[in-house]
């Protein structure tokens, strides 16, 4: 009989012990591993909210760039730790929704073992071409792609990226033969274009921008699906007659498809509150990145609809797949 007093009082404590538990996360440091090298537009939508997320979450959050292996190296880093929460990834649309289409055979399956956790930022593509190129509309673009098929050279940051994809999407669009030429970085493809040494780029407003402002190239439509606000007066690609073109570029956060949800729902809050903070807006809009946001499902319909855009896009382009 006295075992029953001792029983009643335990259970009494079980809420509360539920309570703590639940509330403990986080309880330490918090590494964010970032896929591209530091300085790259991923790396600074992350920098820009992890000092806030930090403040909100009571606890340090950390950065490490694991640049390589088209995202792998920072996955399998992400991967290798337990699904707690602890360790998570910030990583492109290249890298989620392409990549896994080009190389079929990674040791990482990033749609089947990370979960999305929020956007952090969206920024919009523009085709810019040379000043003197005398292709001054998209209508221009495409008679001349049409009248000396293979003729066009469109740069690009390299196999897999967004520029590459989104100029086959133009091609398949148009029903156009376009040259591609990678290059080593979107810098090094925008300074491609404006040296002559290639006719064209789809990339993105804070890599063009510079080579804009010079005089050296100009943009002639925007694949966001409405015009960009900084810029009113180029056209969206359906405005200018070319429907199917809406790819943006974006950068999330994402974790093992194991971590609890309700800990995926507080880092997402915590996410949502840094970019709700105006020197996080500042930062990302200074450097030409729409502030993202939202919940973790709406984000994770985003990055499943992009992959299969990508998915059929790749499967019209064999010769795209790496295995």
């Amino acid at each position: 009989m006295r075992r029953l007093p001792l029983f009643l009082a335990c259970l009494a404590m079980l809420p509360a012990a539920a309570s703590a538990a639940g509330s403990a996360y986080p309880d330490h440091p918090i590494t964010i591993v970032v896929s591209s090298p530091a300085g790259s537009t991923p790396d600074t939508g992350t920098r820009a909210i992890a000092q806030s997320m930090a403040r909100v979450l009571g606890q340090p959050v950390v950065v490490e760039n694991r640049p390589g292996a088209n995202g792998q190296i920072a996955a399998q880093e992400v991967l290798k730790n337990p699904a707690d929460g602890y360790t998570i990834l910030v990583a492109a649309g290249s890298t989620m929704a392409i990549n896994p289409h080009i190389y079929p055979n990674q040791a990482v399956n990033v749609l089947r073992d990370l979960a999305a956790v929020g956007k952090i930022y969206s920024t919009d593509f523009f085709l810019i071409v040379r000043s003197d190129s005398g292709i001054e509309s998209m209508a221009a673009l495409v008679a001349r792609a049409r009248q000396k098929p293979g003729a066009l050279v469109a740069a690009n940051s390299g196999p897999g990226s967004a520029a590459q994809l989104a100029t086959e999407v133009l091609k398949d669009r148009t029903g156009t033969d376009i040259y591609q030429v990678p290059f080593n970085g979107s810098p090094a493809a925008a300074l491609g274009v404006a040296a002559g040494n290639a006719d064209m780029l789809i990339e993105t407003q804070a890599v063009t921008e510079p080579f804009v402002s010079s005089g050296k190239v100009r943009r002639l439509a925007t694949t966001g699906r409405e015009r960009n606000p900084a810029y009113p007066d180029i056209p969206t690609m359906a405005q200018a007659g070319i429907p199917g073109m809406e790819i943006s570029s974006w950068g999330g956060v994402f974790a093992r498809t194991q971590v609890p949800r309700d800990r995926i729902e507080k880092l997402n809050a915590a996410m949502n509150q840094a970019l709700g903070e105006p020197g996080v807006r500042k930062v990302l809009l200074g450097a030409g990145l729409a502030p993202g946001g939202g919940s973790s499902g709406a984000f994770q319909e985003e990055w499943q609809a992009q992959s299969r855009l990508w998915a059929e896009v790749v499967a019209r382009s064999p010769g795209l797949t790496n295995h």
